[in-house]
């Protein structure tokens, strides 16, 4: 608990480091993070005309549902599979100075946010440029992102010590997302597969939690399920490597 309390309560310490990743990751580039938006942006443009072709919808409305759906999934599998790596690659700072594990979880999703943010931009000059409306609702993304956050640092605290135990986890972690991906209605709405996709859409958390994000950016109030599932998740999830994490801190040096 003390881990715990002083790791997150200390978010000077812990923002300034993931703060001083993405300066680090992105040194001496001419843009920086936003190479990554860039890219995201090119996906969105190039693919977005053919799947709107293939789903016969009309690219100013799919566009938006597309970019929306996609920079959601870059956080919400980005959380997922950095949190694998947030002792491996802090391996030198744990095992040679006393640390809070939590407070690099909070910097791991920190710095998420912050790509995120970069990766907003590209959404919002798509939206200015297809006219999308900014309403009351979009507020909403504030405690989604909140939500979102909560989870993403019992993530990385329990796919952490996971992985510095078992290290093949990560690559069947990131091999699972890769296909979690089209299974989630990241490219197509539940509504285009009926009841199947209605099911596939209702029991995978992924997608709540996606929803939490892309409805907001599109005006629209996320379902009541989805923040039930974020919170619900938040609280199990939380409580639950709370109570592993009670267990297995003192050896996680050692697996490293």
């Amino acid at each position: 608990m003390s881990d715990v309390l002083d790791g997150v309560g200390n978010w000077r310490l812990w923002g300034r480091m993931g703060w001083a990743e993405v300066r680090r990751r992105y040194r001496r580039t001419l843009i920086g993070p936003f190479w990554s938006s860039l890219s995201l942006g090119f996906f969105v443009g190039t693919m977005g005309f053919l799947y709107a072709a293939l789903w016969n919808q009309a690219p100013e409305s799919y566009l938006p549902f597309l970019c929306s759906g996609m920079i959601s999934w870059v956080l919400v599998s980005g959380l997922v599979t950095e949190g694998c790596s947030t002792f491996i690659t802090n391996s030198g700072l744990l095992t040679q100075t006393s640390f809070n594990f939590s407070l690099l979880a909070c910097a791991q999703v920190w710095r998420s946010l912050i790509t995120f943010a970069h990766n907003l931009a590209i959404y919002v000059l798509m939206a200015a440029a297809l006219s999308v409306p900014l309403r009351p609702e979009t507020l909403l993304l504030l405690p989604g992102l909140v939500i979102i956050a909560v989870n993403g640092v019992w993530a990385a605290v329990l796919f952490g010590m996971i992985c510095a135990r078992y290290r093949d986890v990560q690559q069947v972690v990131s091999s699972l997302l890769q296909v979690a991906m089209f299974v989630t209605p990241v490219f197509w709405a539940p509504e285009q597969l009926g009841h199947r996709g209605q099911y596939l859409s209702n029991f995978n958390v992924l997608f709540h939690l996606v929803d939490l994000i892309r409805s907001p950016l599109l005006g629209q109030a996320p379902a009541l399920l989805s923040y039930a599932v974020g919170v619900v998740m938040a609280i199990v999830g939380s409580a639950f490597t709370f109570w592993l994490f009670r267990k297995l801190r003192c050896r996680v040096v050692y697996w490293l």
